[in-house]
């Protein structure tokens, strides 16, 4: 079955790599597609599988994994220099989105820098409790 499943991730990186103008982003959206494609082709078993072996050597990522970047089009290049012409709407203006993406990334950075410094007293909090028990028994232990 592996051998099968490497033959399909192989026909499906050969397939996303051609037109994908060196866009990691859409290569990926690419190389996702084939590989549902052809899973969907196999058991529902071995389509999980399947999957699960694409998700694992990386490059597989489902539409609600995928990122896109402010100042980007879908392809992953930045307006006005995809061949494809994504520029051509004026829908690259979006300087409302990205205010939020800013304000969206401070959150998550706030959240991240809260979670950092609860760890970091969690971890002091353990070494405290250590020393305290420390101390408790030397003293016993001096007492008797």
């Amino acid at each position: 079955m592996q051998t099968l499943f490497n033959t399909l991730l192989e026909e499906a990186r050969s397939a996303a790599s051609q037109g994908n103008g060196c866009s990691y982003e859409l290569y990926v959206q690419k190389f996702t597609s084939e590989v549902d494609r052809r899973a969907a082709k196999l058991s529902p078993a071995e389509a999980a599988q399947f999957v699960a072996v694409a998700t694992s050597q990386g490059d597989y990522a489902p539409p609600c994994e995928q990122v896109t970047f402010p100042g980007c089009c879908s392809h992953g290049i930045e307006w006005g220099c995809c061949p494809a012409g994504c520029d051509d709407n004026g829908a690259w203006s979006d300087d409302e989105r990205h205010a939020d993406f800013i304000a969206l990334e401070a959150q998550l950075q706030d959240e991240l820098a809260a979670e950092e410094e609860r760890e970091r007293l969690e971890l002091i909090a353990a070494r405290d409790a250590r020393v305290l028990d420390r101390i408790h028994a030397f003293r016993q232990r001096i007492a008797s």
